[in-house]
């Protein structure tokens, strides 16, 4: 049986295999690459914070919501961070890794705790609202992304799996 949250999970996945390969390829890691990645998971988290947030604070209220936006700010900080600090920086590797374990952790709170309990909570008709409201938001959040793509910072989101 599908789950509503399937885009989010495939994200979830595509995210982490981008931060395990920038991690592994440690500060040699291609600084498009880097960006690609920091692009998805903003648009990743705008996703979530416009589609997921409102319906975990309908049903277990704000302040679980709270928690949730809380590790989305310490991901804008650590991105912002990232691209600050020049190529072959000592400290770049350490928001690199400081980021893939917020990452990691984040993603498997949802996927193993709030995930199953909104499944629970919401009858087979809002199931598919929010699958809908899940695909619509992503498509326009991609289209907005390649309007608003930035000069000499590389092709962003060519590469997307995330078609579902």
């Amino acid at each position: 049986m599908s789950s509503p949250f399937d885009i989010l999970i495939e994200q979830h996945r595509e995210l982490e295999e981008r931060f395990e390969r920038l991690a592994d390829s440690g500060i040699e890691a291609p600084r498009g690459q880097v960006a690609e990645a920091l692009e998805l998971l903003r648009l990743h988290s705008r996703l979530e914070e416009r589609c997921f947030y409102p319906l975990l604070m309908q049903v277990e209220g704000r302040a679980r919501a709270r928690e949730e936006a809380e590790d989305h700010l310490t991901m804008r900080e650590l991105m912002d961070e990232l691209e600050e600090l020049p190529p072959g920086h000592p400290e770049w590797l350490a928001h690199l890794f400081a980021l893939e374990d917020l990452v990691v952790a984040h993603f498997q709170e949802e996927e193993s705790a709030i995930l199953p309990r909104l499944v629970m909570a919401l009858d087979a008709q809002q199931r598919d609202d929010v699958r809908r409201d899940l695909s619509v938001t992503r498509e326009e959040l991609l289209a907005r992304a390649q309007v608003f793509h930035v000069p000499g910072r590389g092709p962003l989101l060519e590469t997307l799996r995330w078609d579902g």
